[in-house]
């Protein structure tokens, strides 16, 4: 009968000695080196002269001392539907093996010493796969080149004067609804790259929250964008790959959805590490204990519908309000309106995206040391909060670390490092200000802050009889260079609110006003406006 086989299938295999450093790659397999087809891990291919074989289901890595597959064999070309054999075995087990190359045999009418040649040689190529999953293999994400007018209009942006403004501007035109909530969230992003990370929960409306976070995932680079719409607890643990939460940004619509059951997200943000002892399920279907860790500086961005949640409670976590609920809702659905009416630039869309995650990429993590420290008194204006000192001085090193290319850098004890400027923390102070300072019982912030610009002003122009002082709206305005319609508002409100008295006017000429109360003093708005006097007044030194 061997003989017959052999008439019928003159060609003879040549028996290959696999060594993954020679062996024939493909065109584009998803890990290198074992000349198989990985394109589906849960169906793995490998072919030899006439015969391939195929890994249904994929090779397991839960118990070692056995390696279980089932194997589909087939003649390449398939005459008919017979040509196939399709078994488990356990490649590990030698009377296991014997029996499928002679069932296998039998079935393809091909010669034992063939099959067995065949078989052997896929099984070394399926151990060596099996082994470098287990020390996991990274990911091999393609980053597009940029041509040399990008890297110049990228080096432009990175050096320019008003670069967060600039900044801002492209995260709009990249998609994202809210300029300054993209600028916020991209400053926590950057976090991943330095060794103490931050983490962003927006709060307000779910529907508005998930937008904003799905369109500035879009303008994150690839290879460091973990945007999932819901995530299990036991993930964390099996990444696809060691690196996988490594300087990752880890973007979930809503932690609203996750349950008590997800801690192991929240034990990851407060400890910066997640090292548990659980249990396992064996082949044999008996259990084992099993010690699982996560580490790696994972920063997570996601949104928040309720006014609180524990997490809020760390020092590495802003809480950012969504105040501009309005205008947000406006933008995306002028967005929608123009996607379905075929109206919507997608190539301008996609070039601002690319342009911002190529500033990404060229961000390197460099050690920064904020020098006025020692010349501000951060805890006074801050009350002593511990918890917004430690995010501003985060926020103001992140900042700093955006404008790298603008800074010095020097090496001390072979450490590359660049300083904080000043400006770094009253643009810190700025673009943040609701979180650092707490709004008022009676007022919101910007009408509290409104207030005392008007205070100031007054104090400014009369020294001496400031409490006494009357002003005309308009002019006012002028020199608080405001908004007409937003500073109408406030004054409004502060009258209503009995802040301001009307001294004389009328609706048709406007009216003029003095302040009513002037012993205001511990408003948290006037320690927002002293903090940043006593930082700019470090940027003339």
């Amino acid at each position: 009968m061997k003989n017959n086989m052999q008439e019928q299938e003159p060609q003879s295999f040549m028996r290959i000695d696999f060594d993954p450093k020679t062996a024939v790659q493909l065109e584009d397999p998803l890990l290198n080196g074992y000349g198989l087809d990985l394109t589906n891990t849960d169906f793995i291919k490998y072919q030899n002269g006439n015969l391939e074989a195929e890994v249904i289901g994929g090779i397991s890595t839960l118990n070692l001392t056995r390696f279980q597959v089932t194997l589909k064999i087939s003649r390449r070309p398939q005459m008919s539907a017979q040509d196939v054999y399709r078994n488990t075995v356990d490649l590990y087990n030698e009377n296991n093996i014997q029996n499928f190359i002679r069932q296998t045999s039998i079935k393809l009418k091909i010669d034992s010493t063939i099959i067995a040649d065949f078989i052997f040689d896929l099984t070394e190529r399926l151990e060596s796969y099996r082994k470098n999953k287990l020390t996991y293999k990274e990911e091999n994400i393609l980053v597009p080149a940029s041509s040399t007018k990008d890297q110049k209009k990228l080096k432009e942006l990175l050096n320019s004067d008003t670069l967060l403004e600039d900044l801002q501007e492209l995260l709009v035109q990249a998609g994202v609804q809210c300029g300054k909530i993209g600028l916020q969230l991209f400053l926590i992003a950057l976090s991943s790259k330095l060794p103490s990370v931050m983490h962003g929960i927006l709060q307000g409306s779910t529907e508005i929250s998930s937008e904003l976070i799905k369109t500035f995932s879009n303008v994150l680079p690839a290879e460091i964008n973990r945007f999932k719409t819901s995530i299990s607890d036991s993930v964390l643990y099996y990444a696809p790959n060691e690196n996988y939460w490594k300087n990752k940004v880890l973007l979930l619509p809503s932690i609203d959805t996750l349950g008590k059951k997800n801690t192991a997200i929240t034990e990851l943000i407060l400890q910066g590490e997640v090292n548990r002892l659980v249990t396992e399920n064996t082949e044999q279907g008996t259990y084992r204990a099993s010690s699982k860790m996560v580490k790696g500086n994972l920063s997570f961005i996601s949104s928040t519908a309720r006014g609180y949640h524990e997490l809020m409670n760390t020092d590495t976590v802003m809480a950012i309000p969504i105040s501009n609920l309005n205008a947000i809702k406006e933008a995306i659905t002028t967005a929608e309106i123009k996607r379905f009416a075929g109206l919507l630039d997608e190539n301008e869309l996609l070039t601002a995206q690319a342009k911002i995650q190529g500033l990404f990429r060229e961000l390197k993590a460099i050690k920064v040391v904020n020098p006025y420290l020692e010349q501000l008194n951060v805890s006074a204006f801050f009350d002593n909060d511990g918890r917004l000192i430690t995010q501003f001085l985060r926020i103001t090193t992140l900042i700093a670390l955006l404008h790298q290319k603008q800074l010095v850098m020097t090496q001390t004890k072979g450490v590359y490092q660049i300083e904080v400027q000043a400006k770094h923390m009253e643009q810190a102070l700025e673009l943040f200000k609701e979180i650092w300072f707490k709004q008022e019982k009676e007022l919101h912030f910007k009408v509290a802050s409104t207030l005392v610009r008007i205070k100031n002003t007054l104090i400014k122009e009369s020294p001496e009889s400031y409490k006494e002082s009357e002003f005309f709206v308009k002019d006012m305005r002028a020199k608080l260079k405001a908004v007409p319609s937003s500073f109408a508002r406030h004054i409004n409100t502060l009258y209503d609110y009995g802040k301001l008295e009307r001294t004389d006017g009328n609706r048709k000429d406007g009216y003029t006003y003095t302040v009513a109360n002037w012993n205001d003093t511990n408003s948290t708005a006037k320690q927002y406006e002293d903090f940043k006097k006593e930082i700019i007044s470090l940027q003339s030194q």
